[in-house]
């Protein structure tokens, strides 16, 4: 299993570093103080942030079952704590993931995927970025940004499961956006949804607007409800 972080350093002190742990659970969304594996140390490749290649081991997974009040129906979940580092007196921050190992016969999951954003300018076309492209925006505007997924697996998909009276329901992804700026720009929402089909907000998803010329980057952060993460970064200059 590949696992990769989107750990941002707006203020490095020392290069990061990231260790991590895989547990049940928990409250804290911590596994310092329950049974729990060591992952070790993430490599770190620059522009890609932390990331390890990892195997679950099965006491970690029957762990799971026994906490879960399900006894793994819908799936066993085992948590990824991750702690990243940088040198920061405060101390390193802290952040979760489950996994889920879904049960044979469902439909696979797949990480949703933004192939590309529609730039607009009071409603008005402004653009459309690429994965890789850098945007020039204007000073003081607020710039409609609407993320659109890739088609396919890394879209909205429609997947088979279980309801709790044992009968196969089909349901579609309803995926959900976060999205991320550093220092230099504002932006007007902080989360949201995926349009429903057919509909096309006029000025995006969310309003960006840069309060200063220079380099800038922001990130738009997608999950599909289901597990699913996926993120893009997007470097910008303001003018």
């Amino acid at each position: 299993m590949q696992v990769r972080v989107l750990a941002v350093d707006p203020a490095p002190r020392e290069a990061m570093t990231a260790s991590g742990s895989l547990c049940f659970p928990t409250d804290s969304r911590r596994c310092d103080e329950v049974q729990n594996v060591s992952i070790g140390a993430a490599q770190m490749v620059a522009d890609e942030g932390p990331s390890w290649t990892l195997q679950v081991p099965p006491a970690i997974i029957q762990a799971a079952v026994q906490e879960d009040d399900l006894r793994g129906f819908g799936g066993v979940r085992v948590q990824l704590s991750v702690n990243v580092a940088d040198g920061d007196p405060h101390g390193p921050v802290f952040a979760d993931k489950v996994l889920l190992f879904s049960p044979p016969g469902g439909s696979v999951n797949h990480n949703p995927s933004i192939a590309s954003l529609e730039l607009t300018n009071d409603g008005a076309p402004a653009g459309t970025v690429l994965g890789g492209g850098r945007p020039s925006l204007p000073v003081g505007v607020p710039i409609g940004i609407l993320p659109h997924l890739a088609e396919g697996e890394g879209g909205a998909e429609t997947y088979t499961t279980t309801d709790l009276q044992g009968n196969a329901v089909t349901l579609t992804e309803s995926p959900r956006y976060s999205f991320f700026a550093l220092a230099g720009a504002d932006l007007d929402t902080a989360i949201a949804d995926e349009p429903l089909p057919g509909t096309r907000p006029p000025k995006g998803l969310v309003r960006l607007t840069p309060l200063q010329a220079g380099p800038g980057t922001f990130w738009i952060v997608v999950r599909d409800g289901r597990g699913g993460i996926g993120w893009l970064a997007v470097d910008y200059q303001a003018n």
